[in-house]
């Protein structure tokens, strides 16, 4: 029941219509002392946008046009970068209509070329190297420190309409979540009073573990599958709220952007070395993300002061794709010194209780997660 409960819920969690993403890798180069690969990647899925009317097809429309004519904003910042040691561009189609599109370069000289990639945007960008000199801080960096930084460039404050249509946007997340709340104090109730149960369904819930999964298919009475039913539903329309919420997937994603993210597209920065600061970052499984304007982090961040434990944070590191190519266990890293079992050991020595919270509240903490750092910032220490 379980897996066909994720299965038919994950059907309306689809990709988005349009998904921007910008990838920056730093390698090593010991001729310049370092280089930089920019990629950035555009998908267009009509499929997804088809229940979300007329107005997001045309959007597609234009987009599709555009990369195809070489007139995007992508082509215009690409286009600045000076003398690339080198680029490349791929543009794929489905069907006849543009469906994807890739455009790369590879710059020697990383700080000139964030600044005049991002010149059209309100983020300004800085890149620098230490040698053994003091930081800002009065500490000593050690040879080859990189400092990678995003602030914001003049008057990014959102205007007092794009602020009230975020905040109409967030009260109806928080109402998501609200429900959510109910649902997981039901969940929580229940497994007090079958404690056997207990272990069994965290291990699926906090790890999607194959024996925990395998126990649940052969062991749900029709009230426990009900109960199942309704937590995956509700998990998953507090998370990815626009596949949940009535209405464009625009109505909800669209008015959070522009009030809350000044980024031109989801950042991820794969650097050369260890990182040993990470402030508005997320890390993931082979780069750093830019934390701005991703609702589902936010949301996960709010419900650590809601629910305990709260293990939707968990259920970000879940491999679902592997999980319907056959694998019914996500892929989730072991810390070193604690493997799958001793973290589920831990988590069930949590309390488990829910905080209750009304909509208003919610909303207000998810502003609060969702508001722009002064400062987005990554130092790691290159690799010899």
């Amino acid at each position: 029941m379980c897996a066909a409960a994720v299965a038919a819920t994950l059907a309306g969690c689809g990709p988005e219509p349009v998904e921007q993403n910008l990838t920056i890798e730093f390698v090593r180069d010991h001729e310049s002392g370092g280089a930089m690969e920019i990629r950035a990647e555009v998908r267009l899925d009509r499929d997804a946008a088809d229940q979300d009317g007329e107005e997001l097809q045309n959007r597609i429309d234009e987009i599709a046009a555009e990369l195809a004519d070489g007139t995007s904003v992508w082509h215009e910042r690409f286009d600045r970068l000076q003398a690339p040691a080198s680029d490349g561009f791929d543009l794929r189609r489905d069907e006849g209509e543009v469906s994807r599109f890739q455009r790369w370069a590879v710059l020697k000289d990383p700080g000139t070329a964030l600044a005049d990639f991002f010149a059209d945007t309100r983020i300004a960008p800085t890149y620098a190297v230490s040698d053994d000199s003091a930081t800002d801080t009065g500490a000593t960096s050690a040879p080859g420190t990189v400092t990678l930084s995003f602030r914001a460039a003049g008057d990014a404050d959102p205007s007092s309409d794009e602020l009230a249509n975020a905040r109409r946007a967030l009260l109806e997340v928080a109402h998501l979540i609200v429900r959510l709340q109910g649902t997981v104090d039901e969940v929580w109730s229940y497994l007090e009073e079958h404690p056997q149960k207990r272990r069994s369904w965290i291990a699926f819930l906090a790890f999607a573990d194959e024996e925990a999964l395998n126990e649940l298919e052969t062991d749900l009475s029709e009230e426990e599958e009900e109960l199942w039913v309704r937590l995956l539903e509700d998990t998953f329309a507090a998370l990815w709220p626009e596949d949940a919420i009535e209405g464009e997937t625009l109505a909800v994603l669209d008015p959070l952007r522009r009030a809350f993210d000044d980024f031109p597209a989801q950042v991820s920065v794969k650097p050369d070395g260890e990182v040993i600061e990470a402030v508005g970052f997320l890390e993931a499984k082979d780069a750093y993300i830019v934390s701005a304007g991703d609702i589902s982090w936010a949301i996960a961040n709010t419900l650590e002061d809601l629910v305990s434990p709260n293990f939707t944070d968990f259920w970000a590191h879940v491999d679902w794709e592997g999980f319907f190519r056959g694998s019914q266990a996500a892929r989730v890293v072991d810390a070193a010194e604690c493997d799958r079992a001793c973290q589920l050991d831990e988590i069930l020595a949590r309390p488990f209780v829910v905080r209750p919270a009304q909509a208003p509240e919610i909303a207000e903490a998810l502003e609060k997660a969702l508001t722009p750092l002064g400062e987005y910032r990554l130092r790691w220490i290159r690799d010899p």
